[in-house]
């Protein structure tokens, strides 16, 4: 969804859900909009994803589309759960 089609939206009376999503703990953030129970990416003018270096940028350039109220969500990878599972069951082993 480009940000034109995501301002249109925005306006009607059916306002689309907007959420900042952190990917790969904070190491980038990209804007997912769910409308009509479809996901879909803002995108740039090359039809891939806008990625942001932080949560901020993604909020400032939102509002200056006029969107002011957006959530923020977390996404782990599947690596990172992984690794955070092990490392909590061996820390917690060495503590006992």
């Amino acid at each position: 969804m480009k940000m034109h089609d995501l301002v249109s939206h925005s306006d009607g009376s059916h306002q689309p859900e907007i959420h900042i999503q952190s990917h790969h703990e904070g190491v980038y953030f990209t804007v997912q909009v769910m409308m009509d129970e479809q996901k879909h990416q803002l995108q740039g003018h090359n039809g891939k994803p806008i990625v942001f270096r932080d949560e901020e940028s993604a909020r400032n350039l939102l509002q200056q589309a006029g969107i002011h109220q957006v959530q923020s969500r977390r996404v782990n990878s599947c690596f990172n759960s992984i690794v955070h599972k092990t490392f909590n069951s061996n820390f917690s082993t060495r503590l006992a």
